[in-house]
């Protein structure tokens, strides 16, 4: 984190924590009683008429310091005009009252007041406009629904009271009851006359805090990708694409953050108030610095966190000298096509594979594009297959979905067999500037012939080395050969070694190993520790879309259940699994 970022963040931190305090004396300050004999200025002025009055302003101002605290540590601004004028408040009764707390109230409140001033500079982050009318609107509808409601009980409930209210009576009653004030000439006399003046008070005081909650909140995405924007992406990625994201950036699901001069890009999707950029940012070295400066800065004034997922070692370090930290995520394989053999020991399954299904007639063919509807529909018929079994799903952020325009954009592998039909297939996905080649989709029928995905694995290697690419980018094995002895680190090594039974992480690196790839780390590049546990959200839910909790409890009970037949069959089953010739996901998690 940079110099003026620490700064920006101790700013932040100190005057929500001087707020707080100050919310704490005023609350005190309200509730604690003056010594006998002592009057006020304000009982001076009022002749003692409404004894009640300050200390209800004492607790609005405590109430409002409270609500806007998480607001002061995100840089709110209306989250400081909203402390400031708590805190004018504060001022205002503490000058009017005398007892010992209210020296030091009025002391706390000066100070407050002098410090929010004075780093008025520090809380620049928007509210949603959006979300700022609909608390607006909320407030003065909720409130005058509570008002209706506190008034017709109020005239008509004479029977719980001491005295029936005539209609001044309940307007004015009402109104102290919206705003918490003491009542004057009402009097519950009964359990439910009591119930009904703390319901008003409490229904008023939640409608005022969903008001404001609806003032703070971080700024919508509302973004829609305008197709020159895309184009702009796509001729980037064309002369500075060089990793195997490089084609992901394309897909609908990003929306897009250019450099002021246009001569970079940064790519991200936003989840649950935090965007999650897609790898480094892509474009000319200059402009990539440039636009991640820009691009956290953007993500501040929205009250968003952010962070770059999946970025290489040399995006990790060109963000790191911007002030990012660096945690090491995973490894990423990648086959190294033109010294890829089949000699040896070590690949004497994949022969025995290759040789099996020859014999049987199946084979490997690039399907001619565009593919006819016929064939689509079979693909489509093997894709509904494959996502009905072992809780298999569609995803986002770094995988493709299924669709006959995205197929037909891309080229497309089908394993068939001896009679023509579909096993499986994949798409392979342009490279731009990567030297490594890269596919998408995988998928197979669940009853297909044991090692038609090895077959077409094979086939794809045999392409690429044909084309005379460097390699075949297998993806991430998250969280794979973790180092490190911080918590963060132990976290992720735990996961990764007791999380089998839910994630696979061990049985998707064990089948990415058998075909001897060059592993490569990738790097999470962030702000503050403190938002990781939001962003490993944000990032989960980028993949996933909408209803993660149910898809990763359908996914995660799929292979739990797989995880207990595999123990069950004991060592022997289990060193099986270690050597499946077919993944058990799709060969690039999310």
């Amino acid at each position: 984190m940079s110099p003026r970022s620490r700064r920006n963040v101790w700013t932040r931190r100190s005057i929500a924590a001087a707020g707080l305090g100050l919310a704490i004396i005023d609350g005190l300050s309200a509730i604690l009683k003056a010594a006998p004999g002592r009057q006020s200025l304000w009982q001076e002025a009022t002749g003692g008429a409404l004894p009640g009055t300050p200390r209800f302003f004492l607790l609005l101002a405590s109430l409002l310091l409270l609500l806007v605290t998480p607001g002061l540590l995100r840089a709110k601004r209306q989250a400081w005009a909203i402390a400031l004028l708590a805190t004018t408040i504060s001022i205002g009764v503490h000058s009017l009252r005398l007892r010992d707390v209210d020296d030091v109230g009025l002391l706390a409140s000066v100070a407050v007041a002098i410090l929010l001033v004075g780093t008025a500079r520090s809380f620049r982050t928007r509210s949603d406009p959006v979300r700022m009318r609909q608390g607006v609107i909320w407030f003065v509808a909720g409130e005058a629904v509570v008002f209706l409601f506190g008034f017709l009980g109020l005239f008509l409930l004479d029977r719980e009271f001491a005295e029936p209210a005539d209609i001044p009576e309940a307007v004015v009653n009402a109104l102290r009851l919206l705003f918490v004030l003491p009542d004057t000439t009402i009097t519950p006399v009964t359990r439910h006359g009591r119930y009904f003046v703390d319901a008003v008070r409490a229904l008023a005081s939640v409608v005022a805090a969903v008001a404001v909650w609806h003032l703070l909140h971080p700024v919508l995405h509302r973004t829609i990708v305008a197709p020159r924007e895309r184009e702009r992406v796509r001729r980037l990625l064309e002369a500075y694409g060089t990793t195997s994201l490089a084609p992901f950036h394309l897909l609908h699901d990003k929306t897009y953050f250019f450099a002021s001069d246009g001569e970079a890009f940064v790519s991200y999707v936003l989840a649950g108030g935090s965007a999650v950029a897609l790898g480094e940012p892509v474009g000319a070295p200059a402009a990539r610095r440039e636009v991640a400066r820009e691009f956290a800065e953007f993500c501040e004034l929205s009250g968003w966190r952010y962070c770059f997922y999946q970025a290489t070692p040399a995006g990790a370090e060109e963000l790191a000298g911007l002030g990012f930290r660096r945690l090491k995520i995973g490894e990423e394989a990648i086959v190294q096509v033109q010294q890829f053999t089949l000699t040896g020991k070590a690949s004497r399954h994949l022969r025995n594979v290759q040789n099996r299904l020859g014999a049987e007639g199946v084979y490997v063919v690039e399907l001619p594009q565009p593919i006819d509807d016929p064939t689509m529909a079979e693909l489509q018929e093997v894709s509904d297959a494959w996502l009905a079994d072992g809780g298999h799903r569609e995803r986002g952020f770094t995988l493709g979905v299924f669709s006959p325009d995205y197929l037909r954009a891309t080229r497309v592998f089908a394993v068939r067999r001896a009679d023509g039909t579909i096993e499986a297939f994949a798409n392979v996905l342009p490279s731009f500037m990567s030297p490594d080649s890269t596919f998408d989709l995988m998928r197979r029928r669940p009853d297909s012939t044991n090692g038609v995905m090895d077959l077409l694995m094979l086939h794809l290697i045999e392409s690429f080395r044909q084309a005379g690419v460097r390699g075949m980018n297998l993806g991430l094995a998250p969280l794979a050969r973790i180092e490190g002895s911080g918590p963060v680190a132990l976290a992720e090594r735990i996961l990764y070694e007791r999380g089998s039974a839910v994630f696979n992480f061990q049985g998707l690196r064990a089948y990415k190993d058998k075909w001897q790839p060059q592993w490569e780390d990738r790097f999470l590049a962030y702000r503050s520790t403190v938002d990781l546990p939001m962003l490993a959200v944000a990032i989960a839910r980028a993949g996933e879309g909408r209803g993660i909790l149910a898809r990763l409890f359908e996914g995660g009970t799929a292979r739990f259940r797989r995880w207990l037949r595999a123990r069950g069959r004991g060592a022997r089953a289990a060193s099986a699994t270690a050597n499946t010739s077919e993944p058990l996901e799709e060969a690039r998690p999310v």
